[in-house]
């Protein structure tokens, strides 16, 4: 019984060795083949930079006061967070 728990697994392992093949060429063999490299350019799908098209800035201010301020900061909309006034604290040790 012993042999075969130690026969079966060791003949399992040297079984999957054997059948495994090594199917990369030997990269010190001179006359191995290796895949085609194809280049391809960093650059490919460079756009260069173009000027955006300015806009008038008293129409750009006009538009922005219009819609009640910049960005999403439009006054007079809720109250905003309370804020306290810090509390005044002890000296920390005796300062003599």
């Amino acid at each position: 019984m012993r042999l075969m728990l130690l026969a079966v697994p060791a003949l399992l392992f040297a079984g999957a060795a054997a059948a495994q093949q090594n199917g990369r060429p030997d990269p010190r063999d001179p006359r191995a083949e290796a895949p085609s490299v194809e280049y391809r350019s960093a650059l490919e799908g460079y756009r260069p930079y173009a000027e955006p098209e300015l806009r008038d800035w008293r129409k750009s201010n006009d538009e922005v006061g219009a819609a009640g301020g910049h960005a999403g900061h439009r006054p007079g909309r809720g109250e905003g967070a309370q804020t306290s006034k810090p509390q005044p604290g002890k000296p920390h040790g005796d300062l003599k």
